[in-house]
């Protein structure tokens, strides 16, 4: 009864795991959370805004997670946000005439290199913040030093990898940490980056869920402003990258301003070979800025009262990069329910390799906000996990 529930991972997906356990309605004795880091592979959101075509609901799962932890977010609106630079100025992409996702899908996938098909939302809604301020604030609560008075049953684990799981009897055991340190619990979510399963003690071998997924790697920046540009900018903007001798199809860089013009998010996504340079990644980093001095030109893009700052790139205090190797995956249709072995009970596994709207769509599946019942099979679901029923807890749609 007392044993912990164990949630692996620092993205998107195990945020709103965290979230829902920690503030679920508790009528039985709360059970330790462990929320163990682990490889602390996790990116940003490439745009602001969240997808809502295929089906996916994610967004009203983060609006319930941000609103569970205290953080207004405001009201979800729907619209055409992003943005496409070309013949020097933007304009909406073509995809966004289609009138279904069944249309949209194959324009966006004869348009795009397939790797970056995985960022773009088929039909878009966003808070009037956007999602990267509000996940800052979302973390700023599960990791702040009140986060102990407030949360007592929740331990963060950091700097420690998880190798592995013990299994008996079909049923989830321990999970095994680097350190040797071993956590007994009977529910463990799995969150982290699905390229690193295959090296996990106690699990079988050729896990089917993994085939037929193309790993993609990210290159992001993040720029910090001398002064605001952007402000209130609700779009999301991508354009291209300029053409390398033997590149046969167009890539973009992505991204978005902050809700108060101070930072900007750029995104670009990079194959198998790219990443295996240091130099080719830096070289990317270069046409990345190339691109970005190309878009944001102009006087519309120059900071009020700062003359001086002709140039884009003349605007930048600070830059913060981040790179994470196979974190999503290209094309295949996004993962919407969370995986289960079926002869190890107690061991869920989640993504964040299909962006943060099919992330938060699997995390609200598994505690039930997205099945029959709504909030009230939610709140039943959650409660089980805290008192250790966890073969009473429904998964299906």
């Amino acid at each position: 009864m007392n044993k912990p529930v164990v949630i692996i991972g620092d993205g998107w997906a195990a945020l709103g795991a965290v979230s829902l356990v920690l503030t679920s309605s508790q009528e039985s004795v709360s059970r330790p959370i462990y929320w163990i880091i682990s490889s602390g592979a996790r990116i940003m959101s490439p745009l602001p805004s969240l997808d809502v075509g295929q089906n996916l609901r994610g967004a009203e799962i983060w609006k319930e997670v941000l609103t569970r932890m205290g953080i207004d977010s405001g009201e979800l609106q729907t619209g055409s946000y992003l943005r496409e630079f070309r013949n020097k100025s933007f304009r909406e992409p073509i995809w966004s005439k289609a009138p279904n996702s069944e249309d949209r899908l194959p324009i966006i996938s004869e348009e795009l290199w397939a790797p970056e098909v995985p960022l773009v939302p088929v039909f878009e809604t966003r808070f009037q913040l956007t999602l990267n301020d509000l996940e800052a604030q979302l973390r700023e609560k599960l990791t702040s030093e009140k986060v102990e008075k407030e949360f007592p049953q929740l331990k963060r684990v950091t700097g420690v990898p998880v190798t592995g799981f013990k299994v008996e009897g079909g049923q989830i055991r321990s999970v095994v940490l680097g350190s040797g340190e071993e956590i007994e619990t009977d529910y463990v979510i799995y969150a982290d980056r699905w390229s690193s399963i295959p090296e996990l003690q106690g699990l079988p071998k050729g896990l089917t869920f993994l085939r037929k997924r193309e790993p993609v790697s990210i290159l992001q920046t993040v720029l910090t402003h001398e002064a605001p540009i952007g402000v209130g900018l609700m779009e999301g903007f991508y354009g291209p990258l300029q053409k390398e001798a033997g590149d046969e199809t167009e890539k973009h860089v992505w991204g978005h301003f902050s809700s108060d013009g101070m930072k900007s998010y750029w995104t670009l996504c990079l194959t198998g070979e790219e990443v295996e340079d240091n130099h080719m990644i830096a070289k990317k980093l270069r046409r990345m800025k190339n691109a970005l001095e190309k878009m944001f030109t102009g006087e519309a893009w120059r900071p009020v009262g700062k003359p001086e700052m002709s140039e884009f790139i003349s605007n930048v205090r600070d830059e913060q990069v981040r790179f994470e190797e196979s974190i999503l995956f290209a094309e295949s249709d996004p993962v919407k329910e969370p995986v289960r072995l079926p002869k190890i009970h107690g061991l869920v596994f989640m993504t964040d390799a299909y962006g943060p709207s099919s992330a938060m769509h699997q995390v609200g599946y598994e505690f039930g906000i997205l099945a029959e019942g709504g909030a009230e099979t939610q709140t039943e679901s959650v409660d089980l996990i805290h008192s250790g029923e966890l073969e009473s807890v429904s998964s299906s749609p």
